[in-house]
């Protein structure tokens, strides 16, 4: 024992070469800083995109774009006081390891790991309910003129918000009495142990239930549709995208919660928690990238096949683009056919009837359409819209 400033700190050897355990047996504190920052900025390129994309189509946002905007500060903000509680992190990873040895700064310091934590696991919710938030925005004009599916989504919607809520309060109950969450070393009995460990499975399991509620309120709408099998199989996938977030979440249940050991894995939990809100961030902005993607294919299609009709009329004498007098690749052209009497004067004689003879003239008319005005039927909500009509 060694007494330093009236406090007592029993002897401990540390040894600097203690095997660690969970995710900081692969992970050294710089791989995990590049973990953060790398999901950060994959996440960022895909929002700049939809952002980039959403304004040329509509040249304005839409409301689930403002939740994909504020998902996107929170997932900065995330990365911010990731990048700051590092070295609480990982002291306290290192002294549970035997590492490093207790001092005067132990109490300190992972009480500082505390207090980074609180707000990081908060803002990891936020995300992930950011995101769920843009999907039902989306979601309520594709059943809203369905009557039972709109009550649906109202159940839902309420069931979502007492999920985010119970998140929060499972977080803060850790810890008996609540008001000891920032105190070092009053939340490590063994049941305040068991009741992080319950935390995690409870926020993960309420998380994947509200992701199927809300991806069953459009393919509730799919019997309904006139629209043939593999469009429908197409509609399908795309309001499927949700299970992408929910194989990540159950990943990172798995990886962050050690059977073997007392607690959870906090650097486990700092690698699982940066990817899981990046891959909700890139899932929430597909859908105006999926138009995007669909309506290149077409353009790339229509382009083709204007080239392959357009080589034998050249060589027939005047046809493909400039047959069409210049229109564009976006214009339909129409032919008719009209047959017209032209009388003859006494000096001649015809056997046709009325003593005249027939022209037949051909009339061709070519319409043009605005691509990009038909482009916005390309996504999910004007796909819906057209099975409806049909």
């Amino acid at each position: 024992m060694s007494e330093s400033g009236g406090t007592t700190i029993p002897a401990y050897t540390a040894n600097p070469n203690a095997p660690l355990s969970g995710a900081a047996q692969t992970v050294s504190e710089t791989g995990l800083l590049a973990i953060v920052w790398v999901c950060f900025s994959i996440a960022t390129v895909f929002v700049a995109l939809r952002l980039t994309v959403r304004l040329r189509q509509n040249r304005s946002f839409l409301f689930d774009d403002y939740w994909i905007m504020f998902a996107w500060l929170c997932i900065l903000t995330m990365a911010i006081l990731q990048t700051e509680q590092m070295p609480s992190l990982w002291y306290t990873t290192y002294l549970g390891a035997g590492r490093v040895a207790p001092d005067l700064d132990t109490g300190w310091k992972t009480e500082q790991l505390t207090r980074w934590q609180f707000p990081i696991i908060k803002l990891f919710w936020t995300v992930l309910w950011s995101i769920k938030a843009s999907f039902m925005t989306v979601f309520f004009r594709l059943v809203h003129p369905f009557p039972v599916l709109r009550r649906l989504w109202y159940c839902v919607a309420v069931f979502t918000s007492l999920a985010y809520i119970g998140c929060w309060l499972a977080s803060a109950l850790t810890c008996s009495p609540p008001g000891d969450y920032f105190k070092a070393g009053a939340c490590d009995s063994p049941h305040e142990i068991w009741m992080q460990k319950f935390d995690v499975v409870f926020s993960t399991c309420v998380d994947i239930t509200s992701d199927l509620m809300i991806i069953a309120l459009p393919i509730g709408i799919l019997p309904s549709l006139q629209l043939d099998f593999h469009r429908k199989v197409g509609l399908g996938i795309a309001f499927s995208l949700g299970i992408i977030i929910i194989a990540v979440a159950v990943v990172r249940m798995t990886q962050v919660i050690n059977p073997a050991g007392p607690m959870v894995d906090l650097v486990g939990l700092a690698i699982w928690g940066a990817v899981e809100t990046c891959t909700a961030v890139i899932v929430g902005s597909l859908p105006p990238l999926k138009a995007l993607l669909s309506r290149s294919v077409k353009k790339y299609s229509s382009r083709s096949k204007s080239h392959y009709a357009a080589g034998p009329s050249r060589q027939g004498g005047g046809g493909g683009a400039g047959g069409r007098g210049g229109y564009g690749l976006n214009s339909v052209s129409r032919t008719a056919m009209v047959a017209q009497s032209i009388p003859l004067d006494d000096m001649h004689r015809s056997n046709q009837k009325d003593g005249g003879i027939y022209v037949q003239r051909t009339y061709e008319t070519t319409v043009e359409f605005d691509e990009e005005a038909s482009s916005r039927d390309d996504d999910e909500a004007g796909i819906v819209k057209k099975g409806r009509a049909l």
